[in-house]
């Protein structure tokens, strides 16, 4: 190991080489709990009735809901039959203090899977499919240029902006790539006669698909040439729906959901400034993907959570983006997929590393009884949604603070289960992690006394003087002030009282709360030996978590 680290009372210099943005405090307008619902919720008005009745008999299980606009390409008929069933279902749920967004859950398309056996969903689509350069075509997918496919994604975005929803998230469907089964082999991007020929067109030479597919092998720049194409094309269809919902609504703003293989592709970014400047308004991104099942544990929801949290610098923190909400999902959704309290650690660990809303997906009509998704996930959401909120409101213009490296989230997070806090994404450092130092943190294997030797050669704004496997996350404000304190219980045993030992407090200093999830807050008391601070938080639960209130 290296020698210690600056303390995080002297880095304050480098608070900002990875931010793009210190945060605002909210205008009160930006949900945190946001429940996402399947088209079915919506199908009949008995669907919806059994819906809202348990929405309604949990609350805070969400302060916002939702709507989704259904898969495939269906007639305008039938679309409007289904914004008055979704209008009728927000009054409900306004009139119950809850607001409503929507889900343009299919622009391109997701793939053949989504078709086959539905064909009756795609009666509308006339237009060429989404074809790839070995030639194949996805049925039920389109070409994102084709003028009949952007005047239905416009004809979509005027009827369902006219339900005046808070946001309107475009679907992660809106990609380059994964149009199954023609991007199977293939390069990215559509490769069908009309786009080849645009392309073509663009480069002044006449192209194929059989020579376009060879020469991009070899030819970088050429490369570049039609990856910025490819991307063109996306953003030609945000940029269609971004105008159409902004005309209707002006008050709407857009969004998009990606998946985990958008943290390596740079096609969000520009999707998230053509939605921003065709609106002029704050734009909200969904990160990440996986992690479904509790079977895969605290580890893979966590590392979830800061793959997504660090997905924000990658793309450098727009300040244009107001909303960064990780897709909290079970699959499938039935009982045995999660638990409510699966689903309130993960909410909790993301907000923790510095998202600020959370989007559940985790119920569908014609899955489960409505019955067992009220006891099983939404009563415990509701339980635990008082502790997040106030996690939520406090945390308001503070960043994460802790250790950052370039190395795997899932090195990250074997090396904060010590109790040392690790910074996934944007925030104020205390140092730079090695690979070598992560490497040698085996927490399995480790003796509680190795690992205490080990915080002390990293000191931060709160350090565990006590044994404890889990995460500390502090949060600090911009000017380096110690606002609170996250913890995370990641065993599946109860974890027995932690001293924490506390530095870059605000002066007025008597008192701290410990709020853990499902539990009423406590009022603890610090102590000071004249040269530190210190608390002792109670008794955790097993697989969960809570954070001091400075």
């Amino acid at each position: 190991m290296k020698p210690v680290r600056f303390a995080l009372t002297v880095c304050l210099a480098m608070a900002f080489l990875s931010c793009g943005s210190v945060p605002e405090a909210s205008d009160g307008t930006r949900p945190v709990m946001m429940l996402r619902l399947r088209p079915t919720n919506t199908e009949s008005d008995q669907a919806w009735h059994d819906t809202y009745s348990i929405i309604r008999d949990n609350p805070g299980c969400c302060d916002e809901v939702w709507f989704s606009t259904g898969m495939g390409y269906l007639p305008q008929q039938w679309h409007a039959d289904k914004v008055k069933r979704m209008s009728r279902a927000m009054d409900e749920l306004d009139n119950i203090g809850i607001r409503s967004s929507l889900q343009f859950q299919m622009s391109i398309g997701h793939g053949d899977k989504f078709g086959v056996g539905n064909e009756d969903l795609f009666a509308e689509k006339t237009w060429t499919g989404w074809t790839g350069s070995t030639g194949v075509e996805c049925r039920f997918c389109s070409c994102p240029r084709h003028p009949e496919f952007l005047e239905h994604v416009r004809m979509m975005a005027r009827m369902y902006a006219s339900l005046k929803p808070e946001y309107i998230w475009v679907d992660d469907d809106l990609r380059y790539d994964n149009h199954k089964p023609a991007s199977v082999g293939s390069h990215i991007g559509c490769w069908c006669d009309a786009c080849i020929g645009s392309f073509s067109s663009l480069c002044g030479r006449s192209w194929s698909r059989e020579t376009l597919s060879a020469a991009l092998e070899n030819d970088s720049e050429l490369y570049e040439k039609w990856h910025s194409f490819c991307v063109e094309s996306l953003c030609g269809i945000a940029a269609a729906i971004s105008e159409e919902v902004h005309r209707v609504s002006p008050e709407t703003k857009m969004a998009f959901q990606g998946k985990k293989e958008d943290f390596v592709v740079p096609h969000v970014k520009e999707i998230l400034e053509v939605m921003h400047e065709k609106t002029g308004l704050p734009v909200g991104y969904r990160p990440g993907t996986g992690a479904r099942f509790d079977m895969e544990g605290a580890s893979g929801q966590i590392v979830k959570s800061m793959a997504s949290a660090r997905f924000i610098k990658l793309i450098g923190n727009p300040s244009y983006v107001d909303i960064w909400c990780p897709e909290i999902e079970t699959w499938p959704r039935v009982y045995g997929s999660r638990t409510g309290q699966g689903v309130l650690v993960e909410a909790f660990t993301a907000l923790a590393y510095g998202l600020n809303s959370v989007s559940m997906f985790i119920m569908a009509a014609d899955m489960e009884a409505p019955e067992l998704y009220s006891r099983s996930m939404l009563k415990p959401i509701a339980d635990g949604s008082e502790v997040l909120e106030r996690y939520a409101r406090i945390n308001e213009g503070t960043l994460v603070a802790g250790y950052q490296g370039a190395v795997s989230c899932d090195l990250l997070y074997e090396f904060a289960r010590t109790g040392i806090p690790v910074l996934p994404g944007v925030g104020i450092s205390s140092g730079d992690l090695t690979e070598e130092d992560v490497k040698a943190v085996d927490v399995p294997k480790m003796l509680s006394a190795d690992i205490q030797d080990l915080r002390e050669e990293f000191p931060s704004a709160a350090m565990c003087i006590s044994p404890f496997v889990g995460l500390l996350i502090p949060r600090v404000t911009y000017d380096g002030i110690l606002r609170s304190v996250g913890v995370v219980n990641t065993r599946i045993d109860v974890q027995e009282e932690v001293r924490i030992r506390l530095s870059s407090l605000p002066q007025a200093r008597g008192t701290v709360y410990w709020c853990e999830l499902k539990k009423k807050p406590v009022r603890l008391s610090l102590e000071h030996d004249g040269e530190h601070t210190y608390v002792t938080i109670p008794e955790i639960g097993p697989w969960s978590a809570g954070f001091l209130e400075i």
